[in-house]
């Protein structure tokens, strides 16, 4: 036995975390940052290193993979110095690497810790956000996301009711008929809506609501110009309700937030209910990370209207069996 192993030493070097190698990394000669780069502090050394290299490589409609010459080049790094950093990161599953290629995109352990980190932020923030509007606005205030052809309830709010709100969380409607479904489509053209709805159907529905899938992609694509949705008489007669999409940091719509109730109260103050609700679906997507500016200089682009589809969509009918209370 060796004197180092008798003293709880190893003869083998202690194993590294990912993290402890990044910060062992030496910095070597670097050029300078390109013009336009913001370089980051540094004083954080390896691991802003790293940073820089995952904000690059994440960099919403960059390229979806780039070689090590092309990193280094556009972080302003040595070439060698940028390799080791994309060694440790594709070790610890931060980046991969393309197979048969000399190019890294980001990698599988990123996409999960990030869409952990999205589904708990969206339902913190969208629960703080549905009672801070009912409060205002003094009517039920929803978060609900996509389901198949349905949107789900995630976060409500009723100024009048904690109890009837709470019921609602988990339930399903249908997504043509309602404000936050038909917001929760807006990317969307229409063969993926036919995707989504023909297997499904139109679903039941209020006198007003969509009874074609070629209705249904009309008033998506109306809505999507103005940046929201409105459903009157759409669930149920006499119910009124506006959405509008909630994005988060690669632009795309995650969520819809959405206010509903008797078109008696909701039509005189629609204005009104209608600045709110983009107001607070724009606060809850900033609180996910839309608009951010990355270090590398970049900034998550809001997704534009897709192209409207020629192809032939055939008509649905919708039986007339309305459910209450949907936004």
């Amino acid at each position: 036995m060796s004197p180092r192993a008798r003293t709880g030493g190893s003869d083998a070097p202690p194993q590294r975390t990912p993290a402890a190698a990044i910060a062992a990394t030496e910095p070597s000669a670097a050029a300078p940052a390109p013009r336009g780069r913001r370089p980051r502090d540094e004083a954080g050394g390896p691991v802003h290193r790293a940073l820089d290299v995952l904000d690059l490589l994440g960099t919403p409609g960059g390229p979806s993979a780039l070689g090590v010459v092309e990193i280094a080049r556009q972080l302003g790094r040595d070439k060698s110095q940028v390799s080791r950093l994309l060694k440790l990161l594709a070790d610890a599953g931060y980046v991969d690497r393309e197979p048969g290629s000399l190019r890294y995109r980001i990698g599988t352990r990123l996409f999960a810790i990030g869409a952990t980190a999205v589904d708990r932020r969206l339902r913190d923030e969208a629960d703080a956000a549905v009672a801070r509007e009912a409060a205002l606005l003094g009517e039920r205030v929803d978060v609900g996301i996509r389901s198949g052809g349905s949107v789900m309830t995630i976060s409500t709010a009723a100024p009048d009711s904690e109890l009837r709100a709470a019921g609602w969380v988990g339930r399903t409607v249908p997504l043509s008929c309602t404000a936050t479904g038909r917001a929760l489509l807006f990317d969307l053209d229409t063969a993926a809506i036919a995707r989504i709805i023909v297997p499904e159907g139109l679903g039941p529905a209020g006198p007003a609501a969509p009874r074609s899938l070629d209705e249904l992609v009309a008033r998506v694509s109306d809505e999507r110009r103005r940046g929201w949705s409105l459903a009157r008489h759409e669930t149920d007669r006499g119910l009124l309700s506006l959405g509008a999409p909630v994005r988060d940091s690669s632009g795309t719509v995650v969520a819809a937030l959405g206010v509903s109730g008797p078109e008696s109260r909701v039509d005189p103050v629609l204005d009104e209910v209608r600045a709110a609700v983009l107001r607070a679906s724009s606060d809850l997507s900033r609180a996910l990370g839309a608009g951010v500016t990355t270090s590398a200089g970049h900034t998550a682009a809001r997704a534009g209207p897709p192209p409207t589809s020629s192809d032939a969509v055939s008509s649905l009918s919708t039986p007339p069996a309305p459910e209450r209370g949907a936004s």
